[in-house]
């Protein structure tokens, strides 16, 4: 079983977008934001680019809603309020210790 729980938490940050939205919730005084603000940090740092093409914001946003962020709240480490866009974060102490152990800055948005 606890393969299992390994297996399901290395395919949830296997994703570069799953792994920059963990770190910012991570970095959120109270875990908590909106998806909003997720796609502004994302989109204003250029943390949101793929082979140094900026992502369209809506094509960001989308991407966040329908893949990412329920995939985040499937596993429990988030709750995605759909309506108001809230985001709360619920830190999970193996996928915290997954990340810490990422080499450099794989776990960590782009500069």
């Amino acid at each position: 079983m606890a393969n299992d729980s390994l297996d399901a938490c290395l395919h949830l940050v296997a994703d570069r977008n799953r792994r920059r939205v963990i770190h910012h919730l991570r970095q959120e005084g109270g875990g908590t934001t909106t998806i909003d603000d997720i796609v502004d940090q994302f989109h204003s740092s250029g943390s949101d680019c793929k082979d140094g093409l900026p992502q369209d914001r809506k094509n960001l946003f989308i991407q966040l809603y329908h893949v990412h962020l329920p995939k985040l709240a499937e596993y429990g480490i988030v709750e995605f309020e759909h309506r108001s866009g809230t985001v709360q974060y619920y830190p999970d102490e193996q996928v915290e210790r997954v990340l810490d152990s990422l080499p450099g800055r794989a776990s960590l948005p782009n500069p």
